[in-house]
């Protein structure tokens, strides 16, 4: 019985080591190659993607912020763009922050890219990465200068943007920010050539 059982175990081990049988039947072996061509020409040719022409953009906006220093805070901001409307864009911009202890002049220069999100609306060059000067005048401790990194995503007239960074004042006093700011924008999007041909696109106001 030992024996039999030490047979099967080699049995099971030569079986495992060869692998499972080759995906074919008798002289006939299944083309892989031949099934992935086959399934591209059923499924057609993928559609072009869309190439937008080089804009300006003007980019006003107002919203909410919270996380310190100010905990909770109204800001306002002003962004224009310029995107060569295939891979890149930049803006830049200047703003302001209100709130219970400290309000700030802001400088914001980013970049991004023009991809477009489906059931979102395109970005226009309005959206992505940013460093942003800040200038804050502290109500308990003067006047601080920092710098901060973050990050803007954009849905309809609506974008989101996380930043954190830090400022400090003559005195050697800091401020840590680390916001999350939720603004209502109206963006404008001046094309500087016409699109090639094609279906119309209605989606650029």
């Amino acid at each position: 019985m030992v024996r039999l059982l030490g047979t099967a175990a080699w049995v099971a081990v030569a079986l495992v080591l060869m692998g499972p049988p080759p995906l074919w039947a008798g002289d006939d072996p299944i083309d892989i190659d031949l099934w992935h061509v086959e399934l591209a020409e059923a499924m057609g040719p993928e559609p072009p993607a869309e190439t937008r022409p080089p804009a300006f953009g003007l980019y006003p906006t107002i919203g909410v912020a919270v996380g310190p220093p100010n905990w909770y805070s109204a800001q306002g901001d002003v962004f224009v763009s310029y995107t060569n409307g295939r891979t890149f864009s930049i803006f830049g911009g200047y703003g302001k922050e209100w709130g219970p202890q400290a309000d700030a002049q802001i400088i914001t220069l980013g970049w991004g890219g023009v991809r477009e999100l489906p059931v979102a609306s395109k970005q226009l060059g309005f959206h992505g990465k940013y460093l942003r000067y800040r200038r804050w005048d502290d109500e308990d401790h003067g006047i601080h200068h920092g710098l901060s990194v973050g990050t803007i995503h954009g849905l309809g007239n609506i974008d989101l943007s996380f930043e954190m960074g830090a400022a400090r004042s003559e005195r050697n006093h800091w401020l840590i920010t680390l916001e999350v700011s939720m603004k209502f924008a109206l963006p404008v999007y001046v094309r500087l050539s016409h699109p090639p041909s094609g279906p119309a696109d209605d989606d650029d106001s």
